[in-house]
């Protein structure tokens, strides 16, 4: 029975290449290529720019299509999330891998010695303890991925806090024999709250500052550090032309989201919900068929896409209400909406698939395989 649905499924996605977008029910996330493409190009050409790799991490997009979309487009590898995302990239041949968070456990531990088999795995760690489950678990696997120790830069999150205890945790890591120390990581996320450019930029630069300086004292003590990431797509145009770093994972700015437009990165919007009207109680009043299970509003609001004068858009379960400032006559039951997604990470996860449009036609349907994966 579940492989006659997944079949038929399958059917159903592949009866969509090359139909309009009359041929979706809605809620629909769709995903404009050209305007995709334009954002992919900004971030490989700024990175390549100044000669770091691109690690871009998939949290975002959930979809093994994108991530060897970007492969193709210049990146080296993707960045994820959790032990169970890795697995599926994996599966789907992405070949270098960094789970950019703590693996902790001998369940996880174990999962990610596996998946080592497959692809050139890195995970981050911030305490010995830790560092020794990877230790134990690979020694049994009989594989040897690589662990790359998170640095505390000013977030204030997970991470080891720079200079002598990173360097001790370095020297451990470099002693052992079946992982191997594969370099450093930070996020400098707490930049991001700074919205005066020159002012954001001088933030990161000095959040950077004893990260670089705890990687020339681990190189000192003669321990390579092949892998120094960092970098989102609302900091990426700067830590990419930092000396010493040698990767950014920005990823999320390929969907051009109002999140990372606000910030002013030079990206199109690439994301976009389809949507019904299935209520007009008042002239001041639509209501469409997409609420929180298909977009979450709670990082940044949606945005409705040629409709004037609106002044709030909110959402309950089922239900997104949409309130005007002067009556309207013209949106009818039945009609269909678009809105600019917000924000990427909480609008994809939601969905089984992207709806890859080419123009106004259906050009493919990705599959993200990825969602769910929270293990």
């Amino acid at each position: 029975m579940a492989f006659s649905c997944r079949r038929e499924k399958i059917l159903v996605i592949t009866a969509l290449i090359g139909q309009s977008l009359d041929a979706l029910d809605t809620p629909a996330l769709l995903v404009d290529r050209d305007a995709l493409n334009h954002n992919i190009h900004v971030m490989v050409s700024a990175v390549q720019q100044h000669e770091v790799g691109w690690r871009p991490h998939s949290k975002a997009h959930k979809s093994p299509a994108v991530a060897h979309l970007q492969l193709v487009a210049g990146a080296h590898g993707i960045t994820c999330a959790k032990t169970s995302e890795a697995e599926v990239y994996a599966g789907s041949g992405v070949r270098d891998i960094l789970i950019a968070n703590q693996v902790v456990g001998p369940i996880k531990t174990r999962r990610v010695a596996h998946v080592a088999r497959h692809a050139d795995i890195a995970v981050a760690v911030d305490s010995l303890e830790n560092v020794l489950e990877h230790e134990a678990a690979a020694s049994e696997a009989g594989t040897s991925p690589r662990l790359l120790i998170e640095i505390n830069c000013g977030m204030n999150r997970a991470g080891i806090e720079p200079g002598e205890r990173a360097l001790n945790l370095a020297k451990r890591i470099a002693a052992l024999k079946h992982v191997r120390f594969g370099g450093v990581m930070t996020w400098e996320g707490h930049t991001l709250s700074i919205k005066e450019p020159e002012r954001r930029q001088e933030a990161i630069l000095s959040a950077l500052a004893p990260v670089l300086r705890t990687v020339r004292a681990i190189r000192s003590a003669g321990i390579e550090v092949p892998i120094v990431s960092c970098g989102g797509t609302g900091t990426f145009q700067t830590t990419a032309g930092i000396d010493g770093v040698t990767e950014v994972q920005a990823g999320g700015g390929i969907f051009g989201d109002r999140f990372y437009g606000d910030l002013g990165v030079p990206v199109h919007p690439a994301l976009s919900l389809l949507v019904t009207v299935t209520s007009r109680p008042t002239p001041y009043r639509i209501i469409i068929d997409a609420g929180r299970k298909s977009v979450d509003p709670s990082n940044v609001v949606p945005e409705m896409i040629g409709l004037q004068d609106v002044t709030s858009l909110g959402f309950s379960a089922e239900h997104g209400t949409v309130e005007l400032s002067t009556p309207n006559t013209d949106v009818k039951v039945g009609d269909r909406l678009r809105l600019n997604i917000g924000y990427s990470d909480q609008a994809v996860h939601l969905h089984e698939q992207l709806i890859v449009l080419n123009g106004g036609t259906i050009e493919a349907v990705w599959p993200t395989y990825a969602r769910g994966r929270l293990q």
